[in-house]
């Protein structure tokens, strides 16, 4: 056997076979097949049951009505008109941020609340024992009205003796004492009632002058400002109010801080009251009793006073 393939001879190549022209007839007869089917199908004149091809097809389109739940027109009337959304709008802000009230309805507010108060008096025996003779509002007005056209002496009170003693007895030489006996019986028995109606006779100090017939007291700014300036200057004051219960004491001490930081306000602070070392001793009093409704509020408000004249 001859390992060398050079040496051997070249092998004589097999002969190719002739391709049969079967396969590309059965070509020709599926493309012709294919044909004639997409022409059947796709002519105008054909029918079909398929879904699809009713969807798909231009002349069909144009005959399919839409579902009556899904016509234009019913869905714009479902949603509401364009008016009623910003009606609903306008109508939360008025909630949210409602309008300010007039000074005149601020004062005819007030009087509703502080009207049932002096009717409530009239009715309570302790007052008829004194025979005031006409109602309570109206007694009360004429006492305020004294009282603030004859003022305490604020500033240089020890400068003598005379005016000491004069302080001491301020109430008791302008209104007289059956008048002193009627307020402490109102502050001994209206207890529970008494820090709403400080605070709304407050209130009606900031409104001002209000009209009208229902509830006439007037307490200008800077006439209850000597009041204050006398409860928390003077020896006459202060010693006043120690001979009052702990509630009346703070009570008056806590206004008349208010009505200071007020003239300060209003550039009004004519005697030059200074309320600094007094607001942190009030907070450490009405904080260690148990005598206020609205302790909380005092304290808050006078912590924001006492961060305000740091």
């Amino acid at each position: 056997m001859d390992l060398h393939p050079e040496n051997q001879e070249p092998r004589p190549r097999k002969s190719r076979k002739k391709s049969s022209p079967w396969p590309i007839a059965g070509i020709c007869i599926l493309l012709t097949t294919g044909l004639a089917g997409a022409w059947f199908l796709f002519s105008p004149g054909s029918q079909t049951t398929d879904p699809l091809i009713e969807t798909e097809t231009p002349a069909d389109i144009s005959t399919v009505k839409p579902p009556e739940s899904q016509k234009p027109e019913q869905v714009q009337e479902e949603e509401p008109p364009l008016t009623n959304l910003f009606s609903d709008a306008e109508e939360t802000t008025r909630v949210i941020a409602p309008q300010e009230l007039t000074p005149q309805q601020k004062c005819d507010q007030l009087s509703e609340k502080l009207l049932p108060f002096f009717k409530h008096l009239d009715s309570e025996p302790y007052i008829k024992e004194f025979e005031l003779n006409q109602p309570s509002l109206q007694y009360f007005n004429e006492l305020t009205t004294k009282l603030l056209a004859n003022p305490p002496v604020v500033t240089r009170e020890s400068d003598d003796l005379y005016t000491i003693l004069t302080n001491m007895a301020h109430f008791f030489r302008i209104i007289g004492p059956r008048n002193i006996l009627l307020m402490k019986g109102i502050l001994d028995r209206e207890r529970d009632k008494i820090e709403d109606v400080a605070a709304e006779l407050y209130e009606w100090t900031i409104v001002g002058r209000c009209t009208g017939d229902t509830f006439q007291m007037n307490a200008p700014l800077d006439q209850v400002y000597e009041y204050a300036g006398f409860f928390l200057n003077t020896m006459g004051g202060r010693s006043y109010l120690f001979r009052r219960d702990s509630r009346s004491r703070l009570l008056v001490n806590y206004y008349a801080i208010l009505i200071v930081d007020r003239a300060n306000n209003e550039n009004m602070n004519r005697h030059g009251l200074d309320i600094r070392e007094i607001i942190p001793r009030l907070i450490q009093e009405i904080e260690a009793t148990n005598q206020l409704i609205y302790k909380e509020d005092y304290i808050d408000r006078l912590l924001d006073l006492e961060e305000k004249y740091q």
